[in-house]
C-alpha cells in the first residue's frame, strides 16, 4: 500500500512539474506578436544584492553600486540592502551620495539596531508616497510598497524579499555518510520556508488586490516558476520576463552549478510588458533584472 502511495505521490509531481514547464514556455509572447507603442513607459529595476556585496571590501561595493547606476532604470529596487554605522564600511550617507542622481528614496528596513540596517531600498526618478510595509511573519524577509506618480498616473509599486530556504552548502551536499539527522533537518528548512512563503504571498496578494492603481510587484521571490507562489502571483498578473523572453530561461540566481529564475517583475494586465533582460555581474549571488512597462 505504502509503495502504491509513493508511486501516485510521484507520478502528480511529475505531470505537475510538466504542465507548469509547458505553461511557462507557452505563455510567452512570440517573437512576432510585438507590442503597441505606448506614449507612458517606466523601466524598472530588481536586484538582490547579497547584503550589498557582503563578502567584498568596500571599494567593491561602490563598484557595484556605479554598475546600478549604468544600467540607467528610471527605478531602482534593491534588496538585502545592509548599510552600517561604522566608519570604513557602507553607510546609509554613503549609499544615498552614490544614488545621488535619483532625487526620491524609501528605505524600508527589517533588521535596524546599533551596528547595521537591512532591508528593502528604492530609488526613483519619479515622486515616491503612501510608503508602507506589507506586514508578513518573518525574521528577516520583509515586502514593502509605494505609490509612484508617473506620467501623470499613479502606480503602485510592490518590492519583495519572500523567505529563503536558509540552505548552507552542506544541506546541498547529499552523500552516503548523510544521517537520517541530516535528511530531518533539510526537510525541516524546506517545509518551513514553504509555509512561510504562502503566508506572504497570502499578504501580498491581499495588497494587491486593495490597491487603486495598478500594480508593479518586483523582487525576489525565492520560488522557482513551478512553484504555487509563482503560480498565485502570475494567475491575475503578468510575468514581465515571460512576455518578453521567449526561448529564454532567466536565471537570475547562481549559487555554484545552481541557476535559478527566482527574481520577478509581475504586472497587473493594465500595463504592457515591453521589454525585460537579465545582466550578469559578479558582485551578488543575484543579477540584475530590467523591464520596461507601458500603459
Amino acid at each position: 500500500m505504502r509503495k502504491k502511495i509513493k508511486i501516485i505521490f510521484w507520478i502528480i509531481l511529475t505531470m505537475t512539474i510538466i504542465s507548469r514547464i509547458l505553461w511557462s514556455l507557452f505563455s510567452h509572447r512570440m517573437p512576432w506578436q510585438i507590442p503597441d507603442e505606448k506614449d507612458k513607459q517606466l523601466t524598472v529595476l530588481t536586484f538582490n544584492t547579497q547584503g550589498m556585496a557582503v563578502t567584498q571590501k568596500l571599494d567593491k561595493k561602490l563598484e557595484m553600486i556605479q554598475y546600478i547606476n549604468s544600467l540607467d532604470a528610471d527605478i531602482v529596487c534593491l534588496q538585502e540592502v545592509t548599510v552600517y554605522k561604522a566608519e570604513g564600511r557602507l553607510t546609509l550617507p554613503m549609499l544615498r551620495e552614490a544614488m545621488n542622481n535619483y532625487p526620491y528614496t524609501y528605505y524600508d528596513f527589517k533588521l535596524y539596531n546599533s551596528e547595521r540596517q537591512f532591508g528593502n531600498v528604492v530609488f526613483s526618478r519619479y515622486p515616491l508616497i503612501n510608503k508602507e510595509t506589507i506586514r508578513f511573519p518573518s525574521r528577516t524577509n520583509i515586502s514593502s510598497q509605494c505609490d509612484v506618480l508617473a506620467h501623470g498616473d499613479t502606480i503602485r509599486l510592490m518590492i519583495n524579499h519572500l523567505e529563503s530556504f536558509h540552505l548552507n552548502k552542506d544541506d546541498l551536499i547529499f552523500n552516503e555518510s548523510s544521517s537520517d539527522t541530516d535528511d530531518t533537518s533539510l526537510i525541516r528548512k524546506l517545509l518551513r520556508a514553504s509555509r512561510l512563503r504562502h503566508r506572504q504571498v497570502t499578504a501580498l496578494q491581499n495588497a494587491i488586490d486593495k490597491s487603486p492603481y495598478p500594480v508593479v510587484a518586483v523582487g525576489d521571490f525565492n520560488s522557482l516558476p513551478i512553484s504555487l507562489v509563482y503560480w498565485r502571483m502570475n494567475w491575475d498578473m503578468r510575468d514581465c520576463f515571460a512576455e518578453c523572453s521567449f526561448g529564454r530561461y532567466g536565471s537570475t540566481f547562481h549559487q555554484g552549478s545552481v541557476h535559478a529564475r527566482i527574481d520577478y517583475v509581475f504586472v497587473s494586465p493594465s500595463l504592457t510588458p515591453i521589454a525585460c533582460d537579465v545582466y550578469e555581474e559578479e558582485y551578488s549571488d543575484h543579477d540584475p533584472l530590467v523591464c520596461t512597462i507601458g500603459w
